[in-house]
């Protein structure tokens, strides 16, 4: 009995064996059918993800639109003329072809042409009598299947269409954020080096102001008194470095002003040789090179402009061309009304030092530019001057700008224009004659 008992329960376990196995058997053939079909999905949308597809949109209107004329009627016509229910699956060719590449239209197009050919194809053959049943299940299905196709890939076209855009938006950000930070670091950086330039250029003058002034001091303590002759030269060189001192800081306060204040500049009626003879007498650096600087300015020429700002491009363009030029290079200041527009008047500054190299002119009128031999040079500047000066010059209505071979002894010019006071009237120009002279 035993014997028996134990032959049974092995015959069980091995029935039990044999269909553990049979599970394991078919779940592997599950598992690889499946991966087979998610193999040829993938495969599937590979296909369609490949960059042909999109080339195809690329391509231009006509070479489209003749693709899609020659695939239509092409497909239509074997179609109709072999047997439609074995040769149906030639018309989601041109479906597909015209959904992809005109999205909505080309599907809506395709779709109502199929089956107004098809209808009247029937109607050629049939007439009047009653279609076939199989006529009408094969026109249902494939009008059927067409407009399930036609939707598909108007759906792809909109869900590339949306991920271009997405992409194109990714890119524009990724672009900006790196222009953001691109424009800061220079901001940062310009910034760097106006408060070294800054403090340089304060330390200077204060110094050397500071230095007189002292020294005058011990004069004064040990003698009593001053003396013209002997210690007058002394004082005006304080006095010029302290000019020069508030020529600095009266750069950095217009900078300031430039960028908070929008309230638009009382203009009036000026004599540009009267205002150049000002400038020239005002300032002690211009009298003490005024052998150098030579006049070509029009006759009775009268400008709409700022008087105080107008004084302040001048004495910019004056000074910057007296510190970059050699010591016995000679400075013309012209004007003349333009003939192609005499509703104007340009005024310019000519020097003829070292020249401006080509690659920089369009940087020149920047905030806290100075050029790259400048930097290392003994000539000192903040960079400021040509700022401001060209927003007064636009604030005033006109506009401003540099010409330079880039080449060393022929210079550089500086142009400006203003509104002509009295543009009906053409003015004749000053020959040029020598150093300038206020009378």
């Amino acid at each position: 009995m035993m014997g028996r008992k134990g032959k049974g329960m092995y015959d069980s376990n091995l029935t039990a064996r044999k269909a553990l196995n049979m599970h394991d058997l078919i779940l592997q053939k599950v598992s690889h059918t499946c991966h087979a079909i998610i193999t040829k999905g993938l495969n599937l949308c590979n296909l369609i993800t490949w960059p042909w597809p999109r080339k195809l949109l690329y391509l231009a209107f006509p070479l489209r639109l003749g693709m899609c004329l020659l695939c239509f009627p092409l497909c239509v016509f074997i179609y109709l003329w072999y047997l439609p229910t074995a040769y149906s699956i030639l018309l989601t060719l041109p479906m597909g072809l015209a959904s992809w590449l005109f999205s909505k239209r080309g599907a809506c197009a395709c779709f109502f042409g199929y089956l107004s050919i098809q209808i009247m194809y029937n109607l050629f053959l049939f007439g009047r009598e009653l279609w076939p049943p199989t006529s009408v299940f094969s026109l249902l299905s494939n009008a059927a299947v067409l407009f399930v196709e036609g939707s598909a890939m108007v759906s792809l076209r909109y869900l590339l269409s949306a991920e271009e855009q997405a992409r194109l938006r990714a890119e524009q950000g990724e672009q900006q954020a790196a222009l953001a930070y691109e424009q800061q670091r220079q901001l940062y950086q310009l910034k760097s080096q106006f408060i070294l330039n800054v403090n340089h250029e304060l330390r200077t003058p204060l110094t050397a102001a500071s230095g007189y002034l002292e020294m005058l001091q011990l004069l004064l303590e040990e003698n009593g008194h001053l003396e013209r002759t002997k210690h007058g030269e002394y004082l005006n060189s304080a006095l010029r470095y302290c000019e020069e001192l508030q020529a600095l800081v009266n750069n950095v306060l217009q900078t300031i002003e430039i960028g908070s204040d929008r309230t638009p500049l009382k203009l009036e009626q000026l004599a540009v040789a009267e205002t150049v003879h000002e400038v020239l007498e005002r300032f002690d650096i211009f009298r003490r090179h005024r052998c150098r600087i030579h006049l070509d300015i029009a006759e009775h020429l009268y400008i709409w402009a700022n008087a105080q700002c107008l004084h302040h491009v001048l004495y910019n363009l004056i000074s910057n061309a007296i510190k970059y030029a050699p010591e016995v290079a000679p400075i013309v200041i012209g004007a003349w009304q333009r003939h192609d527009t005499p509703q104007f008047v340009c005024i310019y500054v000519r020097d003829y030092g070292p020249g401006i190299p080509h690659e920089e002119l369009p940087l020149l009128f920047g905030q806290f530019v100075r050029l790259q031999r400048d930097l290392a040079g003994t000539v000192r500047g903040t960079g400021l001057g040509l700022y401001i000066s060209k927003h007064l010059i636009e604030a005033m209505g006109g506009q401003i700008w540099v010409e330079s071979t880039g080449v060393p002894e022929e210079g550089s010019v500086f142009f400006f224009t203003l509104r002509n006071a009295f543009p009906q009237v053409l003015k004749e120009r000053i020959p040029l004659t020598g150093a300038y002279d206020k009378t």
